[in-house]
């Protein structure tokens, strides 16, 4: 049996949640109160995350299928997880164009996009296959690093001259509505995306404390997402931050000091690294572990070479540039991950009346 340790589970949450998204300005619709929005969607998001904590305690040990058959049956359960998989597919093929165009625009320009993602979908594939654990281990091993990078960029955008904390002033000089525009972007993307762990907690070996390691995951993200959004705005403003293609990228180019440390942008390209990889491979372990319940469980590793090879040229054809991705992502994207983040909502209401039932 497969099992984890709560610090693994924290590290992967912690990897998934920032992912690619201290790249990005969240909520940069909002101008100089994004960090309002981060911080109004954090509270809705660690509302979602005790949803997703407190169906295992239901069904401890068991895995989402068996969940969903136990709560809607299976006839009603095939469909649903078929459709869950089919969205976390959906999730990484996104995260794996958006991963590889990165890399393309900052570290190799002129390597072809298709070789950089069939060489990202051999290392996904080879991860897997040795393992769930395997792949929690490295996380556990990579991801302080990231943090690491990440702190270090915070404090050296600080003294590096640049840094105008003016530019997130005056506050809701536009009132609350750009604000509730916002909220539901950055509630689906990373807080609602988080709906995937459903389909990891049955590896956890300490059940009891899914939900403490979850809430002081989301936590830490959602303060790294708010530093990081802080600090390209006061390096940047509000304007070049909402047209920059990569804010965290410009913002780091712009770090020169004394004109020792500059030229930072091997930082960028290693966070991009490390939070493409980790958010991509999850989103596409979950669909594979969906397929491999619909199959009874049956050639699990069969089904990752099969749906992980077709992967760059079903995400090559999806998108016909970062434009275009980031386009369906925003505005298209949205409204299906919301679908898909309160569905457990839903679950969970279920569960409840039937336990309601049963002591009656």
């Amino acid at each position: 049996m497969i099992r984890i340790s709560n610090t693994q589970l924290f590290f992967l949450i912690l990897s998934f949640e920032v992912g690619s998204t201290t790249l990005f300005a969240l909520g940069i619709g909002a101008e100089r109160d994004a960090w309002i929005v981060v911080v109004s969607a954090t509270l809705i998001g660690l509302g979602l995350a005790w949803v997703y904590t407190e169906i295992p305690t239901y069904y401890p040990n068991q895995n989402f299928s068996e969940i969903l058959n136990a709560v809607i049956g299976k006839k009603l359960a095939i469909p649903l997880l078929l459709l869950f998989g089919l969205y976390f597919y959906s999730q990484a093929s996104h995260n794996f164009y958006e991963f590889g165009v990165l890399i393309r625009l900052t570290a190799l320009p002129l390597t072809p996009l298709m070789l950089i993602l069939f060489l990202f979908i051999l290392v996904m594939i080879y991860i897997l296959s040795l393992g769930f654990e395997v792949f929690a281990r490295t996380c556990e091993i990579l991801v302080p690093y990231l943090l690491l990078f990440l702190i270090t960029v915070f404090i050296l955008a600080l003294f590096s001259g640049q840094f105008d904390f003016d530019a997130l002033y005056p506050t809701l000089a536009n009132g609350v509505q750009p604000i509730l525009e916002e909220l539901p972007r950055v509630i689906a993307f990373p807080f609602g995306e988080m709906v995937v762990f459903l389909m990891f907690w049955h590896y956890v070996k300490d059940q009891d404390k899914i939900r403490k390691t979850t809430f002081l995951a989301v936590g830490l993200s959602a303060c790294l997402l708010m530093i990081s959004l802080i600090v390209m705005l006061s390096v940047l403003g509000p304007k070049l931050t909402a047209n920059a293609e990569i804010p965290l990228l410009e913002t780091i180019l712009a770090i020169n000091i004394a004109e020792i440390i500059t030229n930072l942008d091997s930082i960028a390209v290693f966070i991009m690294f490390i939070g493409g990889f980790y958010k991509t491979t999850l989103h596409f372990w979950g669909f594979c572990l969906a397929v491999t319940w619909l199959c009874n469980g049956k050639k699990g590793k069969w089904i990752l070479v099969i749906s992980g090879l077709p992967l760059p040229l079903f995400s090559n054809y999806r998108f016909q540039g970062f434009d275009v991705q980031r386009w369906i992502g925003t505005e298209m994207g949205i409204k299906t991950i919301l679908l898909f983040s309160f569905l457990p909502v839903l679950i969970l209401l279920i569960i409840f009346m039937k336990n309601k039932a049963i002591r009656r």
